[in-house]
């Protein structure tokens, strides 16, 4: 029985000829530790490979190949095939890129930095959305970690700096903040604290922008 793994075969005990089964399990190893392969689009195998040459085996693959779509293709004085395992990833030298194993086929292994929902919040001191065609506050926060408020606020009391919401846990910076905003008056500054109070200052009753405050939360 076989690792379960890397499915690296043992030696079993009074076994003759233990260097076939020891050199084999290097061969699995030199191919599966920090694999990159030569390419991942053949589907006929290269008529002259170098020994330790590897490929993914693409879909539709012949010859040698036949019958291993999606298998890493190994040359040692002859084909060997190791089939992927949920998770394994690989780098292809022909594109530069990373690939990974979904349990179905490869897939380039790029990042989920997908956004999630914005956040509306409660604003303080009279102030309200733009409205209109103008976006109003909200924020939200990627998969990397990266908050993004945008919006834009108006007063119909008086122009009143301080603070407008407070963030939601998770959405608040490591430390306090300051960022240059645009308003009716011309440049306000906003502050966005560690404990998530979102602060104007100079601020302008018409209207006062949050949009280009980007960070990464805490």
């Amino acid at each position: 029985m076989p690792s379960p793994n890397l499915a690296l075969p043992y030696i079993v005990q009074s076994q003759a000829q233990k260097e076939v089964t020891h050199n084999e399990a290097l061969n699995r190893l030199d191919v599966l530790v920090m694999p990159s392969v030569l390419d991942a689009d053949r589907t006929v195998p290269p008529a002259a490979p170098a020994e330790g040459d590897r490929h993914l085996v693409a879909s539709g693959a012949t010859g040698a190949w036949a019958g291993h779509d999606g298998a890493i293709a190994a040359w040692f004085a002859g084909w060997r095939f190791h089939v992927p395992a949920t998770g394994w990833r690989t780098f292809n030298r022909a594109d530069g890129k990373t690939w990974v194993f979904d349990g179905a086929g490869w897939l380039e292994d790029v990042p989920d930095l997908s956004p999630g929902a914005w956040q509306i919040p409660s604003l303080n001191m009279n102030w309200i959305g733009l409205g209109g065609s103008w976006q109003n506050p909200r924020y939200r926060i990627d998969k990397s970690g990266l908050v993004t408020i945008e919006g834009a606020i108006q007063n119909g009391t008086a122009s009143e700096d301080g603070v407008i919401f407070t963030l939601l846990a998770g959405y608040r910076p490591e430390s306090d903040l300051i960022f240059p905003g645009y308003s009716a008056g011309g440049l306000s500054r906003w502050n966005i604290h560690a404990n998530g109070d979102v602060e104007v200052a100079a601020s302008n009753m018409f209207f006062t922008s949050l949009s280009g405050i980007r960070f990464y939360a805490a």
